[in-house]
């Protein structure tokens, strides 16, 4: 990989397609589908190859697979739900496009994931939900062992939000799993943004073990239409019948056959993001002022971010994200808490202070470049940006 030259613009996140990923498409679009076709099929074997789960259901984005999920659970009006409010806006508006309400438990300031205790004390002291969406932040992956025995107790049902996560794993006991295995879930969601781990443009899939839930996965993202042999033979081959009404949230084959090749490249992916995180974490380890993020990013995940924080607070994260940004390094802030929104702030009555570690991490978190395209000069012009600038 090339430099990219000092004076030029370096985001927090990109996708990186080579010529193999374009002649792909470029086929694809010589094909006779370019909307649903093999190419969507091929894409959501692999998936499941790469995962371990038994279906996946490849969509259009992936706060569509979110809707999706909730949806496929019957997710509806007088529901529950929550999640963690270190996350983006559509973790909790899947709950909300249902007609549930959407609250969300504190954050593990260790891991930056939803905390399992909290979830627990929510449980007990306020109400159980009738689902919980936990997060993979930043690739790290939640503890999903530890929800799911909670859930065994409790009855909620679990969709998990790995929409930062592919490729990422994680053990329990003696095993290890993949993020999306949906071995500790009902469902799980991926995006395929280009910011992520691998690229459809835009994309997503919904991943689980259970048949029934993978039907009307696929009914919800065709508008809620069922055709099946008894149809057919009685009606016809074009018959189709829809019981409730469902999304055009389909995925087109051009995306699909980007992101097969992409995934044959998530093993490099995963072990430059990990390159980079390690090459951050030896560069920022000593320096006082700073917290590094959670040692999981550097172990088994395929890191999304790379959210470092600043022990100064927000004024200090602010000049930081300014002087960087005067040098063309473009950083990100992951996440505004999610109940600070007017929206849910006015709809519920949620107030700043209802989750005070996701409020604390809030307010030091920067999200440095971390992308595979990235060269080690990129990486050692961000690292001599941060290091090298006074923190206080």
């Amino acid at each position: 990989m090339q430099d990219t030259p000092d004076n030029d613009m370096l985001p927090y996140g990109r996708q990186m397609v080579d010529e193999a990923d374009v002649s792909t498409v470029a086929k694809a679009v010589r094909s006779p589908f370019l909307t649903t076709g093999p190419s969507v099929e091929a894409f959501e074997r692999q998936l499941c190859r790469i995962t371990g789960a038994r279906y996946a259901v490849a969509c259009a984005n992936g706060t569509a697979a979110l809707h999706l999920a909730c949806m496929a659970l019957g997710v509806g009006r007088g529901d529950l739900g929550v999640t963690s409010p270190i996350s983006f806006l559509a973790s909790a508006n899947g709950l909300e496009y249902c007609g549930a309400q959407a609250d969300f438990i504190d954050i593990d300031p260790g891991s930056l994931c939803l905390s399992v205790e909290r979830l627990d004390a929510y449980c007990k002291k306020e109400r159980v939900p009738d689902v919980v969406i936990p997060v993979d932040f930043a690739g790290a992956p939640a503890d999903l062992p530890g929800i799911k025995k909670l859930s065994d107790r409790y009855g909620f049902r679990i969709i998990e939000d790995a929409a930062h996560a592919l490729g990422s794993e994680y053990q329990d006991g003696d095993s290890t799993y993949a993020c999306g295995s949906c071995a500790h879930t009902d469902l799980a969601i991926f995006s395929f943004h280009p910011v992520k781990t691998i690229t459809t443009g835009e994309g997503g899939a919904v991943m689980t073990n259970d048949r029934h839930l993978a039907d009307r996965l696929r009914r919800f993202r065709s508008h809620g239409m069922e055709k099946t042999s008894a149809l057919s033979d009685r009606e016809g081959e074009w018959y189709y019948e829809m019981a409730e009404p469902g999304y055009n949230y389909r995925i087109t084959d051009l995306q699909c056959a980007l992101g097969l090749t992409q995934l044959e490249k998530l093993p490099e992916f995963k072990a430059r993001r990990q390159r980079i995180v390690t090459l951050y974490n030896e560069a920022f380890s000593g320096n006082e002022a700073l917290i590094l993020p959670p040692a999981a990013l550097a172990d088994q995940a395929c890191s999304h971010l790379y959210p470092i924080r600043f022990k100064g607070g927000p004024e200090v994260r602010k000049r930081m994200y300014n002087r960087l940004k005067n040098d063309n390094i473009f950083c990100q802030v992951h996440y505004i808490p999610i109940y600070w929104q007017p929206y849910y702030a006015e709809k519920y009555g949620y107030e700043r202070g209802r989750c005070p570690d996701a409020e604390v991490y809030y307010s030091q978190c920067l999200s440095l470049p971390l992308f595979p395209a990235m060269s080690d000069g990129d990486i050692q012009r961000v690292i001599n940006r941060v290091a090298g600038a006074p923190i206080e």
